[in-house]
């Protein structure tokens, strides 16, 4: 499984079109475009939508929809815009990032989040001052995005652009010439904003400046004076006049506030109501005309201004009589309820009206709403009927409030009104409703019965039981079923059921309706369609309708052996009555015989041949052919085809019959002795070559002999040994050929390193309104200077009898009783009379002050008179009426009384303390009306002027009103300021004219008030806050506090964001604009922001508010608040037990949105699964599988993701999957043993049991049944069935035969126990029948040989030493060891004290010295004995006859064997004997140079070797073979040289010709054969591109190294072919070529798999056992027909240290120790022993050396630490001990060392005698003196005869005249190459690596094998000795010799 570990990147500007293409994915990611749809290609969006996809045809990656840059990154912090993409394939999983940047184009304009800017600036702005715009928002970044602001011309305004800190652009407003708002009040501006991009866009927006007004003018009535009349009874409320006073200014200076001036009487004020706001004069109390008729007032106008400016208006008001009575309602009748449907014209009330005035105001006129369905009817004088005019509903209105108005005809007309209810009665009149016409529902086929499928409720708007709905199925008859047996709905709420299970292949729909009906009376009822849909289910499996078989039956087919390639076999048909989807069928091959003979087409289902039959297949093929639908699951069925083919046409394969390499012919010692060999032979051959050479030195040459017809002569220097393929530029060619005929040309360049683009980022602020100015309103109340006028009305009655009016004056404040004056005496009546005629005086109007005396006549005071109760308007004169009458007759008199005024009341203000409030910025000179002061007294005794106490600021001035009263305004004299002082407290004093004078005083409380002139100000200038993330909504942040030194409003200071705030920044944190706190609004993300920035405005609420501000910057701090998490975006399960190792089971991503460590996060598995993790790229992870898995042990996994990451404290998440396991046939059959050994007792009786051989299986079912076999194997023609049987069923083992020990003493064969799994595994094992001997045969002595029953002779010198040999007998016995071990002992013996006889080596020895007195013949009788049960004997007589002559020991000649099984006697004297030879050729040599010195006559050469070919071209092809491609080559070189034959390609100059020779394969050629190499030419043409590109795999040779004890199913390496072919043609499936070796399968040791071509080890190999393997893969197209190339696979398993060595010489019983004998005169430097171990490991391993672990003695003997020779270091002497210990550890080489050990216990004879059992031979062992020693004497001989013969005819030459004699014919079958390759009896011999690998091999045989490296340009020599038994000198055989230049 291959993963991607990097990102593809690409780059594209936004707004490409629909379809355009981005790039070739396919291509950039490696992929194969053809198998896109295959592996199901797809594109993830990462968090976005689907804007790319990607053509599986051509494997572009293409635009789905437009990409809109600011749309997919809304951001502007970043720089770059990406947009992730996932690309997954499946079989196997590979997942790639891609990541796409989005490129910014100018697309957008700069456009202003507000298109209308509004300002608001004072006209008393200062010139300079800057105001901030909302700045410009362009999507677009970097240089496409805001660059510059421009504004339409202005002569007040300018603009200046700033740089935020993010980069974006604004600008500000300046203003440049103070503005006049009364010239121009709304400046309209435009502002520009232009991006920098090509072509510039730009966006406007108007700003529209209003110029703030300031207090510079006074309002102004429209008339100076006005005249209202005004009706009598005015209503109370009601508008007399509203005056309207402008004042040019605006806002709070414009706003005007009327009030009464003090000349207004308080009568008026009273009477009238005037409303300061909008000057509205309103009746405040009832008029009366008779009451009053003239009103007169004056109005002041001030506006509200900092400054306040005022003007004023007189009014007139004449009272004019009026209509004041109110026209009367009566309801006389009402009903209420009535019913929604009462018909028009229905009476529904009675009224009647009535006026108590007259004329026009009695007329009266009675009416209603216009918007109701009712209508007025008179029906008689001032009676109305209501009547309904409109059709009544009570859905739409359930009740209506009727309003009875009734107006006189009066001016003004009065009016009054009645409101009745009327309620409407519900009817059933509506239907019910559907919310839909139609209804569509799909149902699921084999739904369950009673399943809720939908529910269908109407709606009815009517009340109560006519709302109440009941639902019915309208019946409607489908197939004579009702719909009411399918469906059933509920009456109350509409649920619909189903009544059945509904199945889509017999009823696809229905259709019918739904009744609902409403309970009213009549009910009324409405109805829906209902179309129910049954959706189709995956519910019936494929039928196989062709080809036609009985149930379960297999379909027998019969085809031609000889049919062609692509030829249709047969066709499966099969159907699905499921819908379209479930019902696409697919077809594959369940089961093959023979997966390369038989192609299926997944769609049609046609069975081809993929190739012509051989006579290797079989003659029938079992094909089962699995027909799959689409459905999910996916159902299927299967048919089995039998074929069988008709032998027609066969044709023979014999060709092909591959020959099996031979291996381990030559053992390492035998090659160094061929080595050796072939030295001594080159040499010998350059002694004869210049011996003719010089021989031959002539003025006149010999003729050269014909060259050999069967040599190969090549002058090329490349070698193809053991099936080598040349490719890579064979395989460039050739894909070039491939993409030039597709016309393509594929281009592509890295993107420059650095590139980057830059993004501005402005902050997203939709601007800021205009703050807040409104300031609380201030109204400056001026006091109301109230001046009242008392005018006197004297209304004089004209009485009938009355004529005139008697006057009086008096003072006030009169003594009571004071006489006024005598009326009596002015009225001229008689005083006496007044009694008589009932004068009395009554007072009109008044209290009774005055009374009159009868008896005197005068008028005096009853009561003090008070001039101010009396006279409460301070008019000029004051009277108090009075009439005087007298009875007798009546007569009447008017009399008027005169109240003076006195001083007698000093001034007084109404209000003590007055209270003012004054503008600090109120200009010098102002004034401000007082509170004048009361004095009740008139004339000179009022006021008279008025004082002020001191005061800088302030001073009066008195004014003189129309009556004459005086009044003084304040006058402001100096400005103020309320910073320095706040109150100023004055007293203004008021001084009548009185004498004495009186005086009043009153406070004057001046409180300044404040102008805006001072801006709030922060604590600081900048803030930061740092936050926690996450923390609660409402929590505060900070608490920001402005000071301001005004105060009111002035210093109410209002808090807000600035424009300059981002609408984030403003979103996340809420700012309570009257505290100033700063609150968390939203949740805070550390991950979505980090830092907050942003600026606070204080602004004041004065009129012209003024400002301050502060910087804050908000930190967040991150808390480790976001668990991770994870995404599954695959997962495949269930998945075969056999998957592959490293193989991606699931692809898993990981995030944390959390940064830093809380960020990080690990993802993890459990430990105790064989499963890994591994990163793939940022946070994608995939499982794969880490060990093989396996179904016995564990069924399936529950696989915990487990996600955690690095916070404090760290959070974690989990998601746990099931991965479940499909059992395959992947456990072969398993043996307790993996070998048996039966001992079987010979003479057996046949039929005997000999063991049970019981396999295991773990698998299930048919992969656990078991079948026993023996596996065939031929001994001498006899196969093991004949020998032995095995139960097939419980693997029990029988005899057929009786063994005899003797004939057979073991059998070697294979037990196969094979599953009844598809496909089949099996294993076998190894049994070891051992026929165990019993003791049947009697020894026989083979040594001393004599006849039967003779007797043997032997001499003896007489002069023989003591200890000396004088025979040795030797016994075999052809029993096993026990019974064959064979002692001796003497029958009869002549002198027993002479001769000594070894019980166990039969050797006799002298036991003394022979004397005189010894007779000369000596009888010994001995006998032989076995060890059997019971003994067996043989007997032998040795006659022993003594000489007289001295007798010469060889024991100086005895030889120390060499290694055990390595150096044998045989070897050593082969090399004794290549030593002698050498020596001799030496001589030969120095021979020949002395000969040269004297004669210049060179020998004749000899013909070169008959047999050769002679090739210029380095191509041979053998047995008439064509040339093509380079698979054919190499199939051709794995079949040639099977066959033996030898077969070199090498790229061919373009335009030549290949030349290609045939070798026949025959054991040798003569020359009168006449057989010929055949030469093929071949022009290669031009070929149209079809399928006829063969899968090239990148090596032509791979080599792998394998170590020992490797685990099973390792992955060894990947071998992937390409075919640049298209589709099908390359889809490639990988095999390994069958080749057997030592009766294994390939594919019982190594698998492919035949979709990525990995190649695993099925087995565990051992260097010991296997130390290489040489075979083939397959790659084959799926084309039609296919077409297949092969590449050789060399395993090379790598030795490791895995054997300790092992001691094979001195030889002993398991830790025994080992006793040898020396003498003790033994000399320095005496061989004592040799130590040799063998390693079976590898050379580097195998190399021993040895060491004294233990010696008794350490200067007494060395140890050579490489060939392990004991030797003595110095003589013995008598102070060593007769016993000497030595313990030798042999080490090897390997890492660590291993090591075995030694102990040899060494003995000293006291002795002169020499032992002569050193010379005791060892029998040879068994193969060690095989054919290869044997070709090796034969050679040896072959050599020293050769070598005699040289010396021979150089003596004969030398001796003889100058002809030359005739050179030994060389020899016939040589083959001589100018090489470096060497081929000698079918062996090939190359490169070093072979070398070392015969080394290897030949050395574990025990074989002596010696190489040298030889010089630059040198050649090697190989010699080969023929296999054969024995060589004679006259058989004609010789050393095949093959010479090999070595080139550089």
């Amino acid at each position: 499984m291959h993963t991607a570990y990097a990102v593809t990147h690409y780059s594209i500007p936004e707004e490409m079109e629909e379809g355009s293409i981005v790039a070739n994915l396919a291509s950039d990611l490696g992929l194969d475009v053809k198998m896109l749809s295959k592996r199901k290609m797809r594109i993830d969006v990462v968090a976005n939508k689907k804007y790319i996809d990607i053509n599986k045809d051509t494997g572009e990656l293409y635009i789905l929809e437009k990409i809109d840059r600011e749309f997919l990154c809304p951001l502007k912090t970043t720089t770059y815009c990406f947009l992730k993409l996932d690309a997954t394939i499946e079989n196997p999983i590979r997942m790639f990032n891609i990541e796409v940047e989005i490129m910014d184009i100018n697309d957008n304009a700069p456009h202003f989040r507000r298109g209308t800017m509004h300002l608001d600036i004072s006209e008393s702005t200062s010139v300079g001052e800057r105001f901030s715009l909302n700045n410009a928002v362009d999507p677009d970044v970097g240089t496409n995005s805001v660059n510059n602001y421009q504004l339409s011309s202005s002569e007040h305004f300018a603009i200046e652009i700033q740089t935020g800190r993010d980069g974006s652009k604004f600008a500000d407003l300046i203003l440049k010439k103070a503005l006049d708002r009364e010239k121009q009040a709304v400046h309209n501006l435009i502002l520009t904003a232009v991006d920098g991009g090509v072509p510039t866009r730009t966006g406007t927006a108007n700003i529209i400046v209003r110029v703030l007004d300031i207090n510079d003018n006074a309002p102004m009535f429209d008339k100076e004076s006005y005249r209202i009349d005004l009706m009598e009874n005015s209503p109370i409320g009601s508008l007399v006049i509203k005056l309207n006073a402008t004042d040019v200014d605006e806002g709070s200076n414009s706003d005007v506030v009327y009030s009464y001036s003090l000349y207004t009487s308080e009568k008026t004020q009273n009477t009238f109501s005037l409303n300061p706001d909008n000057g509205e004069i309103r009746v405040k109390e009832m008029i009366n005309y008779e009451d009053f008729k003239i009103y007169d007032m004056e109005v002041i106008a001030t506006d509200q201004g900092p400054n306040s400016l005022s003007g004023q208006c007189k009014l007139t008001i004449m009272v004019i009589d009026m209509n004041d009575n109110h026209p009367e309602i009566s309801i006389k009748s009402f009903q209420s309820p009535i019913k929604e449907n009462s018909p028009v014209d229905t009476v529904i009330a009675v009224v009647s009206v009535s006026d108590k005035d007259s004329a026009d105001n009695g007329i009266v006129d009675l009416h209603i709403p216009d918007n109701m369905p009712f209508k007025l009817r008179e029906s008689s004088d001032n009676y109305f009927e209501l009547v309904v005019s409109e059709p009544l509903d009570r859905e739409k209105v359930p009740e209506y409030d009727i309003t009875f108005t009734v107006t006189d005809r009066g001016s003004p007309p009065l009016s009054d009104n009645e409101t009745m209810t009327l309620e409407l009665l519900d009817i059933n009149d509506n239907v019910p409703q559907f919310p839909q016409s139609f209804y569509t529902i799909r149902v699921t086929e084999n739904n369950a019965p009673g399943a809720l499928l939908s529910s269908l409720t109407a709606f009815d708007p009517d009340l109560h039981e006519n709302q109440y709905l009941v639902y019915f199925i309208l019946e409607k008859e489908i197939a004579n079923t009702s719909m009411s047996m399918l469906f059933s709905i509920n009456p109350e709420n509409g649920n619909l059921y189903a009544l059945k299970t509904f199945d889509y292949e017999m009823e696809k729909e229905f259709l019918f309706h739904i009744e609902a009906r409403d309970s009213g009376v009549p009910p009324l009822s409405s109805n829906v369609t209902v179309h129910i849909i049954i959706v189709d289910q995956n519910d019936n499996a494929p039928v196989i309708v062709s080809p036609w078989r009985a149930h379960g039956s297999v379909v027998e087919e019969k085809i031609p052996r000889s049919t062609d390639k692509g030829s249709l076999v047969a066709k499966v048909i099969a159907i699905d009555t499921d819908s379209v989807q479930n019902s696409r069928i697919t077809y594959q091959f369940l089961q093959v015989t023979d997966a390369t003979l038989f192609s299926l087409d997944q769609y049609n289902g046609e069975i081809r041949t993929m190739r012509m039959f051989s006579y290797r297949d079989p003659r029938y093929q079992r094909l089962v052919v699995v027909a799959k639908d689409n459905g999910q699951p996916a159902l299927s069925a299967t048919v089995t085809i039998k074929l069988s083919t008709m032998e027609t046409a066969v044709k023979a394969y014999s060709d092909m019959t591959e020959v099996p390499l031979e291996y381990d012919i030559f053992s390492d010692l035998n090659l160094y002795l061929v080595i050796g060999l072939g030295s001594v032979s080159f040499l010998l051959l350059i002694t004869i070559l210049v011996t003719i050479v010089l021989k031959c030195q002539k003025p006149n040459p010999s003729k050269a002999a014909p060259p050999c017809r069967n040599s190969v002569i090549s002058e090329r220097n490349s070698t193809i040994a053991d099936s080598t393929l040349v490719s890579n530029d064979a395989y460039w060619y050739s894909l070039f050929l491939a993409e030039t005929r597709k016309g393509k040309l594929v281009v592509r360049q890295p993107v420059p390193k650095g590139s980057r683009y830059i993004v501005s980022s402005l902050p997203r602020s939709t601007g800021m309104t205009e703050t807040s100015g409104s300031a609380a309103s201030t109204l400056q109340h001026p006091p109301r200077l109230v001046r009242y006028t008392f005018v006197f009305l004297l209304l004089c009655d004209a009485l009938n009898k009355a004529t005139s009016v008697t006057h009086y004056s008096i003072p006030e404040e009169m003594k009571e009783g004071s006489v006024v004056a005598n009326l009596a005496a002015d009225l001229g009546l008689d005083v006496e009379d007044l009694s008589t005629r009932k004068m009395r005086l009554d007072v009109i109007a008044n209290k009774k002050y005055l009374d009159v005396n009868r008896e005197t006549g005068e008028l005096y005071i009853v009561e003090k008179i008070d001039r101010e109760h009396l006279c409460t308007s301070k008019t000029t004169t004051c009277f108090l009426k009075m009439d005087a009458a007298i009875e007798n007759p009546i007569r009447m008199f008017n009399i008027e009384l005169e109240i003076l005024d006195i001083n007698d009341n000093a001034p007084h203000f109404r209000r003590d303390t007055m209270h003012l409030d004054i503008s600090e910025s109120t200009p010098a000179g102002e004034r401000f009306a007082l509170n004048n002061a009361v004095d009740p007294d008139t004339g000179l005794n009022s006021i008279k002027t008025y004082f002020l106490s001191e005061s800088e600021h302030f001073d009066i001035e008195i004014q003189t009103g129309r009556d004459g009263s005086k009044f003084t305004d304040l006058i402001l004299k100096k400005t103020l300021d309320r910073e320095q002082q706040a109150v100023h407290n004055l007293v203004l004093t008021a001084v009548d004219g009185g004498v004495p004078t009186r005086s009043g005083t009153a406070i004057i409380i001046v409180r300044v008030l404040d102008t805006n002139d001072n801006s709030p100000q922060f604590d600081k200038d900048s803030y930061s806050i740092d936050i926690m993330e996450n923390a609660p909504v409402g929590s505060l942040v900070i608490k920001l506090n402005a000071t301001d030194l005004d105060e009111g409003s002035n210093s109410e200071t209002v808090y807000s964001y600035s424009l300059y705030t981002s609408e984030k920044a403003q979103e996340t944190f809420s700012l309570n604009s009257n505290s100033g706190e700063i609150r968390v609004k939203e949740m805070i993300n550390y991950e979505d922001q980090r830092i907050y920035s942003m600026e606070i405005i204080a602004r004041d609420k004065g009129a012209n508010s003024l400002s301050g501000q502060c910087k804050l910057t908000i930190l967040v701090t991150d808390m480790n608040d976001n668990h991770p998490e994870i995404s599954i975006k695959s997962f495949q399960s269930p998945v075969k037990e056999n998957i592959a190792v490293d193989t991606v089971i699931s692809v898993i991503s990981i995030s944390d949105k959390d940064s830093g460590d809380n960020g990080i996060v690990d993802l993890h598995i459990p430990d105790n699964m064989p499963f890994k993790l591994r990163e793939s790229s940022d946070n994608y992870f995939e499982l794969v599988v880490s060990e093989p898995l396996d179904r016995e042990k564990v069924p399936e996994y529950d696989i915990t993701f487990t996600v955690t990451d690095r916070g404090s404290p760290p959070l974690s998440d989990n998601e746990t999957m099931t991965l479940e396991l499909l059992d395959i046939n992947d456990n072969v059959p398993q043996f307790p043993q993996s070998f048996y050994t039966i001992r079987v007792t010979e003479n057996n009786a046949p039929g005997a049991l000999l063991s049970s051989l019981t396999a295991f299986d773990p698998d299930l079912h048919e992969n656990q049944y078991l079948v026993y076999f023996i596996l065939e194997k031929e001994i001498a023609n006899t196969s093991m069935s004949m020998l032995f049987s095995i139960n097939p069923e419980n693997g029990n083992l029988y005899a057929l035969k009786t063994f005899d020990y003797e004939m057979e003493k073991e059998f070697l064969f294979h037990i196969e126990a094979r599953d009844s799994g598809v496909p089949p595994l099996s294993s076998n094992v190894t049994v070891h029948i051992i026929i165990v001997d019993q003791n049947d045969n009697a020894p026989v002595i083979v040594s001393p040989w004599r006849a039967h029953g003779s007797v043997v002779e032997e001499k003896i010198p007489r002069s023989t030493d003591k200890g000396s040999l004088v025979a040795k007998v030797i016994a075999i016995d052809t029993d096993s060891v026990q019974n064959s071990r064979i002692t001796y002992q003497f029958l009869q013996v002549t002198d027993a004290t002479l001769f000594s006889l070894d019980q166990y080596n039969g050797e006799i020895r002298t036991m003394r010295m022979f004397s005189y007195r010894d007779p000369r013949y000596q009888r010994l009788v001995v006998v032989a004995k076995d060890n059997g049960q019971p003994a067996l004997s043989a007997t032998v007589t040795i006659k022993l006859s003594t000489m007289e002559t001295a007798v010469k020991a060889y024991s100086d000649m005895t030889e120390v064997p060499l290694e055990y099984d390595i150096f044998s006697d045989l070897n050593l004297y082969l090399v004794i004997g290549l030593g002698s030879v050498s020596f001799l050729l030496l001589i030969t040599i120095l021979v020949t140079i002395v000969l040269k010195c004297q004669k210049p006559n060179p020998s004749k050469a000899a013909p070169p070797c008959r047999n050769s070919v002679i090739s210029e071209r380095n191509s041979t092809i053998a047995d008439s073979t064509l040339v093509s491609n380079d698979a054919y080559w190499y199939s051709l070189f794995l079949a040639e040289t099977r066959k033996g034959k030898l077969v070199v390609r090498q790229p061919v100059p373009k335009g030549s010709r290949y030349i290609v020779s045939s070798l026949p394969r025959s054991t040798g050629m003569t020359e009168t054969s006449g057989s010929a190499a055949s030469t093929l030419q071949v022009r290669i043409p031009e070929l149209l591109d079809i399928n006829d590109n063969v899968p090239q795999f990148p090596q032509s040779f791979y080599t792998i190294r394998v170590t020992e004890n490797n685990a099973p199913g390792a992955l060894l390496s990947s071998l992937t072919a390409f075919d640049p072919d298209l589709h099908e043609n390359q889809y490639l499936v990988y095999f390994i070529l069958e080749k057997e070796i030592a009766n294994t399968s390939m594919s019982m040791l190594f698998s492919i798999n035949p979709e990525n071509g990995n190649l695993y080890a099925l087995k565990t190999f051992d260097y010991e056992m296997e130390k290489e393997f040489l075979f083939h893969i397959e790659a084959r197209d799926s084309g039609v027909p296919p077409l297949s190339s092969n590449v050789t696979v060399h395993i090379i398993i790598v030795d490791q240290n895995d054997n300790a060595p092992v001691i094979v010489s001195p030889w002993r019983a398991h830790g025994s120790v080992v006793e040898e004998k020396i003498p003790r005169s033994t000399d320095k430097g005496s061989l004592v022993a040799k130590v040799i171990a063998i390693d079976t490991d590898s050379v580097q391993n195998s190399r021993i050396t040895y060491q004294f672990l233990q010696v008794t003695d350490a200067t007494l003997f060395s140890l050579d630490q490489y060939n392990g020779e004991i030797r003595t270091m110095r003589m013995f002497s008598y102070r060593d001990p007769r016993y000497q210990r030595l313990v030798v550890v042999a080490k090897d080489n390997g890492q660590p060392a291993l090591s075995a050990t030694v102990t040899i216990k060494l003995s000293t004879m006291e002795t002169a005698v020499k032992a002569y059992s050193d010379m005791t031979e060892v029998p040879l062992e068994y193969d060690i003196f095989s054919d290869l020693n044997l070709y090796l004497v034969i050679g040896l001989g072959s050599v020293s005869f050769l070598l005699l013969i040289t010396i021979l005819v150089t003596i004969v030459l030398k001796c003889q005249k100058p002809n030359p004699s005739k050179a030994a014919p060389p020899c016939r079958n040589s083959v001589i190459s100018e090489r470096n390759s060497t081929i000698a009896d079918s062996t090939l011999v190359s490169n070093d690596a072979y070398w070392y690998s015969l080394f290897l091999a030949e050395t574990r045989k025990g074989k002596l094998v010696v190489r040298q490296p030889v010089p630059k340009g040198s050649r090697y020599i190989v010699s080969s000795l023929p296999r054969s038994t024995g060589m004679t000198e006259t058989s004609g055989s010789a050393a095949s010799t093959l010479q090999v230049r070595k080139t550089s």
